[in-house]
């Protein structure tokens, strides 16, 4: 298949998804002026769901425009959201984050999370899937998929009304490569000044590169990756997310076994296309 081709086909896609986002938004948009009309007062479970329904057609949309691209992103996306939710969970019973981290936020940063590489679409084949270390020149450009992620999003934030679904998106596209100790990217960006969403959503995506088998490396146990994560704790992680990680780590573990079972025996396992080795270069993930 020639470039030429891949880009015409990743453009009707594009212009397919978008259609259908359109689609989406009108009926949110719909079940939003039924409500207002009290259609849905005796039915307000069935106006929640259908607003839920047509708010995750929408996210997975777009996380297939992504998993188009590299075929190793399905069964990525299944455990980020699952490891970002325990670390969720687990941090909305700090009193830091009492009446912040409600059952809400947790269930939008479970969807979301999975949108966090959709700027790995802008990113050349030839770098996204190259089976090796990535040069110098190379990792800089692959570093721009956090903010093409985040600008897209943004965009398509903008065409819909109020907060939405996709706000903490636009946050965890942003900014899940940025470092508590400031050394990350795109901002350098440090400490709180960090959004929350991508400061959990940063963990989950490192061990989930560490634990899983690359072309360019090994698989990593799980007590391999706590090591590194506990010594990366206050200087890539949040502290609080690194706690949260360590109180559920025997969830984490038990998820990283079954989807890594799961995706062996569906095949995802044995394909020699590769991802997410920009994460971490100090990290040798690259």
């Amino acid at each position: 298949m020639t470039d030429r081709t891949t880009c015409k086909e990743l453009e009707q896609r594009v212009k397919a998804l978008e259609k259908k986002i359109a689609e989406n938004q009108l009926i949110i948009d719909k079940l939003r002026r039924h409500n207002k009309n009290e259609k849905y007062d005796r039915e307000p479970q069935g106006y929640h769901n259908s607003i839920q329904l047509a708010r995750m057609a929408t996210i997975l949309a777009l996380a297939k425009l992504a998993e188009y691209r590299d075929d190793d992103t399905g069964i990525h996306l299944e455990r980020i959201r699952e490891y970002t939710k325990i670390i969720a969970e687990e941090m909305a019973k700090k009193p830091n984050y009492i009446g912040y981290i409600t059952k809400e936020y947790i269930d939008d940063i479970y969807h979301s999370s999975i949108l966090h590489d959709i700027g790995k679409v802008g990113i050349p084949d030839a770098i996204l899937l190259k089976p090796g270390k990535l040069t110098p020149e190379e990792f800089e450009l692959m570093k721009t998929h956090s903010t093409l992620g985040g600008d897209v999003l943004t965009v398509i934030d903008a065409g819909i009304e109020g907060q939405t679904f996709l706000t903490l998106a636009k946050e965890i596209a942003y900014y899940h490569h940025e470092r508590w100790n400031g050394t990350g990217y795109p901002k350098g960006l440090s400490g709180e000044n960090i959004p929350l969403s991508a400061r959990i959503v940063a963990l989950p995506d490192v061990y989930d590169a560490l634990t899983s088998k690359r072309v360019y490396k090994n698989i990593i146990s799980h007590e391999k990756a706590k090591e590194i994560i506990i010594n990366e704790k206050g200087k890539h992680f949040d502290p609080d997310v690194v706690d949260s990680f360590l109180a559920r780590e025997d969830d984490f573990k038990m998820i990283c076994e079954k989807l890594h079972h799961e995706d062996y025996y569906t095949g995802h396992g044995k394909r020699k296309k590769a991802s997410n080795r920009f994460g971490c270069p100090e990290l040798k993930l690259i």
